[in-house]
């Protein structure tokens, strides 16, 4: 083939991948477009269907039988190396190739096979199991009668029926339900983890509907979906009567199991691809670890190498051919000079063809394999088994392991991070009198007397947490009050009680009658069990119980308290949830009297605002201060009266909206915050919450190990501190600085400066910041101070934060001068933002939910597991992949010099001195024990990595990555391949090697330089390893005895791919001066490997030793 023809290939080639490339950019340029035009509402016709369409279909699988090889391909070479290699196989087919094409098409094929193979597998896997959740029979309602359809079949309008025990198929909004009157309960932990039940609430026309009587005509307007799994509004429009807003409450999600509840009846509104179980599941972390960028470099630097390479060989090739015309009495007329255009490139891509295998082809599926068998090992390891729950940790992505080597900075949430989140009630204020519990009575802190929490504030107190919460009882005592209730208890008759419902209570119908209360108190014989979404909700209702007012239960929209006088019952009008924004939750009920209350319970800072009692205000906060210094967890506790018409008019206003947009459409559930206004501040709660086991010796430990250590939380700064001091995180010593409550850009840069003051001086600094003047400090041009700041001090308190604050300020130092790779770990949805804002990112299996476990990059179960992932687990990653890419880069540069140093010898002929056999597998007798050793090698025990955290500092900063590491493995690799090619030449130059007394032939002495590659190679490996495992050991044996089987096999064949070996090596295997030529290269090659081994190997054993001693 011509060696111009290359120019009609590549220009096509060329095109064909901007196409790819092209077309992909267009495509997300639409589809984000697609994205932002999410402004309007949808309208759903309850009842409705649409057949023939599978709307609900999931498909998680990417491929298929069509668009798998184009598809797959496409993926494939994205990666720069592998159009790398396309190039070059393209030019070895396009010229006059001085080696056989299949060097190159047959290692390209096998790697670009291997990753086919592994993605159709995992996508046939994926198939299948969207086939089974797609024909999955469910329930629903069409024309008045309950049908089985396939699960695909769902539309939003469908009517689905979902019995106990059942999957919800879509994300349904409640219409009615069996069981529990206007109640159907629910469990999320295939969505968020968490396993405590939730209640959902048919809206309250709806109460008591069956499927056969719903109203016609009903329709649902919702906003596009929304992925956040805690956001949902929208509105139910009932013909010939008001609007009602719709909210989470009231939103069966897909994936949640109904348990509790004989059957539940909802009309789908999201299917398929739109429901929030699908849009979470569509996370992909988008996070690259730095060791990438250096492998990177060390791919650059090597395509130099080669460009450097062809040059040098093409000029001297040059040179010989105009300076050397002597040789063409026998060799033929050679070159003209100048030169065609043509022949330039033909050689140009010769040098080419022969030098580009120093870029090691099966480096990135090494790489890959490293990664994935990495991953299981962390969730393989007994030390990271919670033996509490039972829980391994999980690692969600294999791209980050090295990087856990690698971490300077560790952002941490603090409850359920740092302390265990199980809350016990310690401590109230109420009115400005501070009351105590101590055995489960309640002791007035200034006269230590008991109190009698009969008194009509510490009554109303107790009511108000039993009242204003989510929590809800066990399933027992669910049974026991709707029994009782419907009459089937033989301890109390039917109708004892009046439902309220839509209106007032007449007088004496709010409450049990004083003869039945002695069933009721039989009935409930033992305590009652509460489940809820957050400990600090479960802490105050019980302490509510045992102080006098206990919550029974709901039933409909009734809810019942048990009092020492009475069993009372409130009416639910309207919720209005807590939220991460609102800090608060606030609750509509109405008594018996028919007035309307609000109850509110939530953060002093977004309480306090609505009070209208300002002194009270003072007091409480005083005594929230004074909680707060303990470490306690405070809630402000408030309430009002609503007038009639104030709550009536709401309602109307919300009859009369009717704009069709998301934010009027949010606007109709919010419009109950209006009532949060002119609140009286009744007192405060205060909870313990201890720390986790072994905080303070994991925090010491990072710490030694040079890592940062900084604490974000939506806590009070009194409580942090007192948490920060606990876990030994602030010393008494440390000098503690505080930006709070500043107002101006000059007050905090006046704070600033005196920090610099401080630290300049070489105090410890502890800075203490809240969230409102982060957010001067993210919004001024005060950020580089800060910065600068805050990198100096020993301790970094961050209060008082939003979630979206945690992320900015992970944001800010990630971006800071000196890029130092950051970590975030917390255990809340509150903290998934941070998490992800990192560059690892580390999730806690929680009290209230795996919400951040499943957006982290690993997940564990306790704190203290970081001390093993990080210091141990990232030391051996952060090595092994270092060593793995060195290694790779080594063995290629030793096989592509000794090419080199043959064109010298061959005038630059571009005369290969291999057989083509030998450079197609010559990764396969060198990749296994690389492999092995990258999973296996372990530079120092976990033992010592644990009590000597400083050999974690030694490895920070990519250190094992440098150049200087780098260009030593490279002059070792020029080294050898010296050694080796000197060594064969005059091995061979002048004597007959082989037993029969034959001279030594080309093909011979590529045998010769082969061998003696794949045995240095192999043997620099095992000299390189530190940890020696039987597994090692026996692939280095297996690859070297492998090697020569095959290619005795080899040579015992007449295949002439590119040259004749035939009979060539086992003519070396009966040669003693071979044997012994080996004995000598070995010697000399590895003797300064094994000097530098031995003398680094004794001061490890020195430093072990001394660190023994020490602990």
């Amino acid at each position: 083939m011509e060696a111009k023809s290359v120019f009609n290939w590549l220009p096509s080639w060329f095109l064909w991948f901007r196409t790819i490339f092209g077309c992909r950019f267009f495509y997300f340029i639409v589809q984000a477009k697609k994205e932002d035009g999410t402004a309007k509402t949808r309208l759903i016709e309850v009842g409705a269907t649409t057949p023939g369409k599978r709307h609900n279909e999931i498909k998680t699988s990417r491929y298929t039988l069509l668009t798998f090889v184009p598809k797959n391909l496409a993926e494939q070479f994205r990666r720069v190396i592998h159009v790398y290699f396309v190039i070059v196989t393209i030019i070895s087919l396009a010229i006059d190739s001085p080696v056989s094409p299949l060097t190159s098409i047959v290692p390209l094929a096998f790697m670009v096979m291997v990753t086919a193979i592994k993605s159709a597998h995992e996508d046939w896997r994926r198939h299948g199991n969207d086939g089974r959740v797609n024909n999955q029979m469910v329930e629903v309602l069409q024309e008045g009668k309950i049908k089985e359809v396939r699960n695909s079949a769902i539309s939003p309008g469908t009517l689905v029926r979902v019995k106990e025990g059942s999957e919800v198929p879509a994300d349904l909004v409640l219409l009615c339900s069996e069981g529990v009157k206007g109640k159907c309960f629910v469990t999320t932990a295939n969505l968020d983890g968490d396993t405590n039940l939730k209640t959902l609430r048919v809206p309250l026309p709806l109460v008591g509907c069956t499927p056969e009587n719903l109203p016609q005509g009903l329709r649902i307007e919702i906003p596009n979906p929304i992925a956040d799994l805690y956001t949902f509004f929208g509105r139910l429009i009932i013909p010939g009567t008001e609007s009602l807003p719709l909210s989470t409450d009231k939103l069966m999600m897909r994936g949640s199991r109904v348990l509790n509840t004989e059957w539940a009846l909802g009309c789908a509104v999201y299917t398929g691809e739109e429901t929030k179980l699908a849009l979470n599941a569509k996370y992909v972390s988008n996070k690259f670890s730095s060791c990438e960028s250096a492998t990177n470099r060390c791919l650059f630097v090597f395509i130099g190498i080669i460009i450097l390479q062809i040059a040098v060989s093409y000029i001297a090739k040059r040179y010989i051919d105009v300076n050397q015309q002597s040789r063409d009495l026998y060799l033929g007329l050679g070159a003209t000079f100048p030169q065609p255009f043509s022949g330039v490139m033909q050689d140009v891509f010769s040098f080419l063809l022969l030098y580009y295998y120093i870029i090691p082809m099966s480096l990135f599926v090494t790489i890959e394999i490293y990664k994935f068998i990495g991953a299981l090992y962390i969730g393989w390891d007994e030390d990271l088994r919670c033996k509490e729950t039972g829980l391994r940790a999980l690692a969600n992505t294999s791209d980050l392991n090295q990087e856990l080597g690698q971490i300077e900075i560790l952002f941490s949430d603090k409850t359920g991070t740092l302390t265990k989140n199980i809350m016990a009630f310690k401590v109230c204020s109420i009115k400005g009198n501070v009351y105590e519990e101590r055995k489960k009575l309640l002791y007035d802190i200034s006269t230590e007397e008991l109190v009698d929490t009969g008194q009509a504030d510490i009554k109303l107190f107790f009511l108000i947490l039993a009242l204003c919460h989510t929590a809800q009882t066990s399933t027992a005592d669910m049974r026991k009050l709707s029994e009782w209730l419907s009459g089937s208890s033989k301890q109390e008759p039917k109708n004892q009680i009046k439902y309220v419902k839509n209106g007032t209570i007449p007088n004496g119908h709010g409450f049990l009658h004083k003869s039945s209360r002695g069933m009721m108190n039989n009935i409930y014989k033992t305590n009652v069990q509460y489940q809820a979404t957050s400990p600090d909700e479960k802490a105050l209702v019980e302490a509510a119980a045992r102080f006098g007012v206990t919550f029974l239960g709901e039933e409909g929209n009734n809810v019942f308290v048990k009092t020492k006088e009475d069993t009372e019952v409130y009416e639910k009008l309207e919720s209005v949830e807590f939220t991460s924004e609102r800090n608060r939750i606030s609750v509509l009920f109405r008594d018996k009297n028919g007035k309307i209350w609000l109850f509110c319970k939530g953060a002093e800072s977004s309480v306090f605002p609505l009070c209208r009692n300002k002194e009270m205000v003072d007091k409480i906060n005083h005594d929230i201060n004074a909680f707060a210094i303990k470490g306690l967890r405070t809630l402000a506790v408030a309430f009002r009266e609503i007038h009639e018409e104030d709550y009536q008019e709401i309602r109307e206003s919300i009859k009369k909206q009717t704009e069709n947009s998301i934010e009027e459409l949010e606007q109709i559930t919010q419009q109950f915050r209006i009532l949060e206004r002119d609140l009286i501040l009744l007192g405060a709660t205060a909870v313990e919450d201890s720390l986790q086991d072994d905080v303070v010796e994991t925090i010491a430990s990072l710490r030694s190990a040079g890592i940062k250590f900084w604490m974000l939380t939506g806590d009070k700064v009194e409580t942090t501190l007192n948490v920060a001091q606990s876990c030994a995180y602030i010393s008494e010593n440390t000098k503690q600085m505080f930006i709070l409550g500043a107002k101006e850009e000059s007050d905090i840069k006046a704070h600033l400066e005196e920090c610099k003051r401080i630290a300049d001086e070489g105090q410890s600094l502890a800075l203490v910041v809240d969230g409102a003047n982060i957010n001067q400090i993210l919004e001024k041009s005060v950020e580089a101070d800060f910065v600068e700041v805050a990198m100096n001090c020993n301790a970094v308190l961050c209060c008082r934060m939003s979630p979206i604050q945690k992320a900015e300020i992970v944001k800010l130092i990630r971006n800071s001068p000196g890029r130092p790779i950051t970590a975030a770990v917390g255990d809340g949805a509150n903290d998934i933002s941070m998490i992800q804002a990192a560059h690892v990112g580390f999730g806690i299996f929680g009290k209230e939910g795996h919400q951040a476990a499943r957006s982290a990059d690993y997940a564990f179960a306790k704190f203290s597991m970081l001390k093993r992932i990080l210091l141990v687990m990232g030391h051996w990653y952060y090595q092994r992949f270092a060593t793995l890419i060195h290694y790779s880069f080594y063995k290629n540069l030793v096989l592509g010099n000794l090419m080199l140093f043959y064109q010298m010898n061959c005038a630059f002929s571009t005369q290969s001195i291999y057989d083509s056999m030998y450079l197609t597998i010559y990764n396969l007798f060198t990749a296994l024990p690389c492999m092995v050793l990258s999973v296996t090698e372990q530079r120092w025990p976990a033992d010592l990595l644990l009590k000597s955290p400083m050999l974690y500092k030694s490895i920070s900063k990519n250190s094992l990555m440098s150049w200087s590491r780098f260009s030593g493995w490279m002059l070792a690799a020029v080294y050898h391949s010296v050694v080796i090619y000197v060594a064969a030449a005059l091995a061979v130059g002048d004597t007959a090697i082989s037993a029969d007394m034959k001279p030594v032939d080309l093909w011979s002495f590529g045998a010769v330089l082969y061998h003696l590659l794949v045995l240095i190679v192999n043997l620099k490996l095992w000299l390189q390893a530190r940890y020696h495992t039987v597994a090692f050991a026996a692939s280095v044996v297996f690859s070297v005895l492998v090697y020569v089987a095959c290619n005795t096999l080899y040579a015992s064949i007449n295949v002439n791919l590119h040259g004749s070996i035939l009979g060539t090596y086992i003519r070396l295997l009966a040669s003693v001066t071979f044997w012994a030529l080996n004995c000598l290269v070995v010697v000399s090659t590895l003797a300064p490997d094994y000097l530098y081994r031995y003398l680094s190997d004794r001061n490890g054993k020195r430093f072990e030793s001394n660190s023994m001693e020490n602990v």
